[in-house]
């Protein structure tokens, strides 16, 4: 795929982060209901796993990190890691604490990562 191609479903997929990040806050300020676990559930694979597609997929590592790409990127990873505080309101649990404060480790090394690879000229011959 050419650039300009994933430029355009980057943008698409832009739209959909501002549903992840509002199904993700809408999640963590209500109240826990049964069928509300397996909703969680999915949505938690499905925005994590969009993030890192965008961030690791074959097709977008084409697309130099742009200011769009990465904000795309982490507005996934950040409705991901707002997701994750949701079980923390059903009880305390020290492995649980480790695991969200392990993620917040992973997304600041990935943050790190980018930010070395981060490219808003437009060069020809970067």
């Amino acid at each position: 795929m050419d650039t300009e191609q994933l430029e355009k479903q980057l943008s698409v997929w832009s739209r959909m982060l501002y549903a992840a990040l509002g199904a993700s806050v809408t999640l963590l300020f209500s109240s826990f209901d049964q069928y509300l676990g397996v909703v969680w559930l999915v949505l938690q694979i499905v925005v994590t796993s969009s993030g890192f597609f965008l961030l690791f997929g074959k097709r977008w590592k084409a697309l130099p990190f742009s200011k769009e790409r990465t904000n795309t990127i982490f507005g996934y990873l950040f409705a991901s890691w707002l997701l994750l505080f949701v079980p923390g309101f059903l009880g305390f649990d020290y492995l649980y604490y480790t695991c969200v404060s392990g993620y917040t480790i992973v997304l600041l090394a990935i943050y790190q990562w980018i930010k070395k690879r981060h490219t808003d000229s437009e060069e020809m011959f970067p």
